[in-house]
């Protein structure tokens, strides 16, 4: 209970400082009618399996929090879950800005939470949200793969309980949970690289799905100092499981653009229990021949990102 009474206290001192309406969450993705642009881009795609020429280079951008960016060596570029503040207010604010009316092919939500479905935000020619199966355009394949949400949270902020009392629930674990509290893990391939979307999954999924998901070479972990979502020894498992050869932390607080509302805290103490690479900027480039010789080593963006830097209020 000292823990929800802290989250509370830092929630309320927030909004009592800024109010609820400084940053709006209106972001529900309906208006896409009202859009002067068109889909060309996808037609030329369907044509020729790309918008340019083969650098044989994936980019990875961070735009904080969990949303990467991700552009295929022939241009088609996704972005993997974009945030915005809760709608319901009861969180409080945690994002200092809207996420940036970001240009992209494919949007893609794991889960229905508010820092992970801002797919509204998204000038995107297709979206999609919480996908299980298969989708293949151009020289990208995705598939889905439904799992659930963690529903014990590990660190220091009991935010399961808190969940439990707003809703009036005994427990949100699976199978009996609510649909927020479903997950869907996505496997991008691309340029030869197999890239593992984690969003925010139950530590220890059922065979069948580490089955689906086979070895990958590139994880996206959810970890940070107050374990939130991961617990270290829980990272640590599903970077081994996977055999990732590199492993990038995300759903930690970047404080550039999320308050200490959101009780996360960065992932440099994970970070620095592995060999790892503390990256220059908020984004990379990496070819199948970079990840030789490679087996769970850490890239970690920082404060590095491109929320603000893209123009973060749309």
């Amino acid at each position: 209970m000292r823990q929800l009474a802290f989250f509370g206290a830092v929630g309320a001192t927030v909004l009592a400082g800024l109010g609820i309406g400084v940053v709006t969450a209106n972001t529900s993705g309906l208006d896409t009618w009202m859009s002067g642009k068109n889909h060309n881009r996808i037609i030329e795609i369907q044509r020729s399996g790309g918008v340019q020429a083969d650098s044989q280079k994936v980019g990875i951008a961070f735009f904080s929090n969990s949303a990467f960016r991700i552009t295929s060596p022939k241009g088609i570029t996704m972005m993997v879950d974009p945030w915005r503040n809760d709608p319901s207010g009861a969180w409080g604010l945690w994002y200092r800005m809207e996420f940036p009316k970001a240009e992209v092919d494919i949007g893609l939500s794991t889960h229905a939470h508010f820092d992970h479905d801002a797919l509204g935000r998204l000038d995107a020619n297709m979206l999609l949200d919480r996908m299980a199966g298969s989708f293949a355009l151009g020289d990208v394949k995705i598939t889905g793969i439904a799992d659930k949400h963690q529903c014990v949270a590990p660190g220091t902020v009991a935010w399961t309980d808190a969940v439990k009392q707003f809703e009036g629930r005994e427990d949100v674990c699976p199978p009996t949970n609510a649909r927020h509290f479903d997950n869907n893990i996505y496997l991008i391939e691309t340029g030869g690289i197999k890239l593992l979307m984690w969003g925010d999954n139950r530590p220890e999924p059922p065979p069948e799905v580490w089955d689906r998901i086979g070895e990958v070479d590139v994880i996206f972990v959810p970890v940070d100092g107050s374990r939130h979502i991961l617990d270290y020894k829980q990272a640590d498992s599903i970077v081994e499981k996977s055999k990732a050869k590199i492993a990038i932390p995300h759903h930690y607080l970047v404080p550039e653009t999320t308050f200490i509302t959101s009780t996360l805290l960065p992932a440099t103490e994970w970070v620095e229990r592995h060999r790892h690479t503390m990256l220059e900027s908020a984004s990379i480039e990496i070819s199948a021949a970079d990840l030789e010789g490679k087996s769970g080593h850490v890239y970690y963006f920082g404060s590095h990102h491109l929320a603000a830097e893209t123009g973060g209020d749309g």
